[in-house]
């Protein structure tokens, strides 16, 4: 099981990541577009995705936690239809007030996480597709998610 300091290092990672690959981003750069499941989405709206998702989570933990062991807390819940408000919500702030709400979202998420209890990490859950620890879907849907749009927008192979 993923430990909870194995957590805290990986989301201290997105955020160190993050922050370093936008580092000398222009206004062009932002507005690439890198993702292109979701309709598509520029280096901007990733962001605000990431953004939107750590800002969430401590309730989304909190809700996969106390859910029935074997039932899917995710049943009902339109992940395609939430990016896309998350998404929209934000896009209007500057590349510097995202990054901002991106560190401090994620800082804030830190937090939670430290917050936790041992037990709860160690519960078996599912939440659609994932199941596993709690502890473990946490370092799939918010470390290496998060890693793995940090890097794939960081890409200027492609631009």
């Amino acid at each position: 099981m993923t430990t909870k300091g194995q957590i805290i290092d990986g989301i201290e990672m997105v955020i160190r990541e993050g922050l370093r690959t936008t580092g000398d981003f222009n206004d062009n750069d932002w507005n690439h577009a890198v993702h292109d499941e979701e309709g598509g989405w520029t280096r901007k709206q990733v962001y605000c995705h990431l953004a939107a998702t750590a800002d969430i989570a401590p309730g989304f933990l909190q809700n996969i936690a106390t859910a029935d062991e074997g039932k899917d807390a995710g049943a009902g819940f339109d992940i395609g239809a939430f990016n896309a408000q998350q998404v929209a919500a934000r896009e209007s702030a500057s590349t510097e007030e995202l990054l901002k709400s991106f560190e401090s979202s994620h800082k804030e998420l830190i937090k939670a996480i430290k917050d936790l209890p041992d037990e709860q990490l160690a519960l078996k859950r599912k939440f659609g597709a994932f199941e596993g620890t709690v502890a473990d879907m946490i370092q799939s849907v918010l470390v290496l998610h998060g890693l793995a749009h940090v890097y794939l927008s960081s890409t200027r192979a492609f631009t």
